[in-house]
């Protein structure tokens, strides 16, 4: 048959007629289906046919399965390196039996497999590694009591400044500061198996720095009372005040390096301004709690410098970004985040609008807990949804002069957490008198109109009998 026929369209008779038959005999169908494309069935019918095969090596199990809930949101650029270290550390059998459990959305399984959180766990890790990470940040573990909960003690300000009065009556003490605080309350701070100070003066000597000019109260104290603090029990103290730059840059670094040789840690300040949000971290009872403090004041002058990228000053959060970004880094790296703010208004019970608008940012960030000081007062408990605000816990051993202060309510914030990450919290009424601050008993009178005082002026918290807070 020509070509030229074939272009034109033209079909000879037969042709057709073959078709035809071809057709009506089911013989096209079968042509079609024979040369046609393999159909791709489903998944269901290929688990029914074949079931897929899991890898037989735990980690990559956990890798490929596990949430980044279970990994607590932890890099995924550390999660191998991680897992070859737990395996190491803990065995495949502890890794096998995580999976065999099959719950890997639940960061829990880490903790019941071995007593330790995935965020402690880490820390562990990066210890073990030697890596810079670790060395760049604050992490100690801590013995405590009990082997369910570990107690975090919180005092309001203190100051050890030359030409005080206070400091005056210390100097005359044969045991210095210890003696000016009673027996009772001695013990509670020494037992705590935390407890952190506000520092509200920084360590110079006379020849380092100058006094700020038009700065109504300036505090300093010699560098060799930097180890009065351990011998009170104190583990750690805050720098985020509006007193620690009263002499300047130079007194402000002299501070810094007081406190670093008489190995007593801070938070709040800082070189620059990475130093200063650095939260301090513990480990107690396998749970990683963080401690981290910045400042509202000064709220109109600029006495007190904020640490910058390159300069040195304190963590400042009248504007809060910093502190708000502090605190979230804190939280990805602890269980639970303590934060330390110097705000309000000095003189009055009562806390304002703008502690309160700062104490919801730093809840939303992640804090489980807040302390608050500055005011010199004591101001209410409150809680912000289930977290717990000391507003103030105001002076606990405070003189800003050569007179005597007159006789003023105080107390400690305890926080309690448990080796369940439950957390609860109470106040400790003390009282100043005549340069020494004391622990009131129950049932005495002081102790009495101070829980009552407090509940007053609270609105959502209620502090019973015996100093435990509850929402109301």
């Amino acid at each position: 048959m020509s070509s030229k026929i074939m272009k034109k369209g033209f079909i000879p008779f037969f042709v057709c007629l073959t078709v035809l038959c071809l057709t009506a005999c089911g013989k096209t169908e079968a042509t079609s289906e024979k040369n046609a494309k393999p159909q791709v069935s489903t998944s269901a019918e290929n688990s029914a046919k074949e079931p897929e095969k899991t890898s037989d090596d735990p980690k990559e199990v956990i890798l490929t399965e596990a949430t980044d809930d279970f990994f607590a949101g932890q890099k995924e650029s550390l999660r191998k390196d991680f897992l070859d270290w737990f395996e190491k550390t803990y065995g495949t059998e502890t890794l096998q039996s995580m999976v065999d459990n099959g719950v890997l959305d639940d960061p829990s399984v880490w903790t019941n497999s071995t007593g330790r959180t995935i965020k402690t766990l880490f820390w562990d890790y990066h210890q073990a590694a030697d890596d810079r990470f670790y060395k760049e940040n604050k992490v100690k573990e801590i013995e405590t009591k009990s082997s369910d909960k570990a107690d975090f003690l919180f005092s309001g300000d203190l100051t050890l400044a030359e030409n005080t009065a206070t400091t005056v009556l210390m100097d005359k003490n044969p045991n210095s500061l210890s003696q000016c605080f009673d027996q009772r309350l001695m013990s509670t701070m020494r037992d705590a198996d935390f407890f952190t100070i506000n520092n509200e003066f920084c360590y110079a000597p006379d020849t380092t720095g100058k006094r700020l000019s038009g700065k109504a109260f300036c505090f300093r104290a010699d560098p060799k009372r930097a180890k009065l603090l351990t011998r009170i029990g104190a583990d750690l103290v805050s720098l985020a005040n509006n007193h620690v730059y009263d002499f300047g840059k130079n007194a402000f670094l002299s501070t810094i390096s007081t406190l670093k040789k008489n190995d007593v840690p801070y938070i709040g300040a800082g070189k620059n301004l990475t130093e200063a949000k650095k939260a301090y971290y513990t480990i107690a009872n396998g749970r990683t709690v963080a401690i981290i403090a910045g400042t509202q004041i000064e709220r109109s002058m600029n006495y007190t410098k904020a640490a910058t990228a390159d300069s040195p000053g304190v963590l400042k959060c009248l504007n809060p970004k910093e502190y708000v970004d502090a605190i979230k880094t804190a939280k990805k790296n602890a269980d639970e985040v303590i934060a330390i703010c110097h705000w309000g208004t000095e003189g009055t019970n009562y806390y304002g609008a703008d502690q309160t608008t700062l104490a919801e940012k730093f809840v939303k960030a992640g804090a489980d807990a807040i302390v608050g000081g500055h005011t010199h007062t004591l101001q209410a408990v409150e809680y912000l949804d289930k977290v717990p605000v000391f507003y103030s816990l105001g002076n606990f051993y405070f003189s800003s002069t050569m007179n005597m202060p007159r006789a003023y309510d105080t107390g400690l914030a305890r926080i309690t957490i448990d080796r369940n990450g439950k957390v609860t919290e109470k106040f400790i009424p003390c009282h100043f008198s005549g340069g020494k601050t004391s622990q009131l008993k129950k049932d005495s009178s002081g102790y009495d109109q101070i829980i009552n005082d407090m509940n007053s002026w609270s609105k959502s918290a209620v502090i019973e009998k015996n100093g435990v807070i509850k929402r109301k």
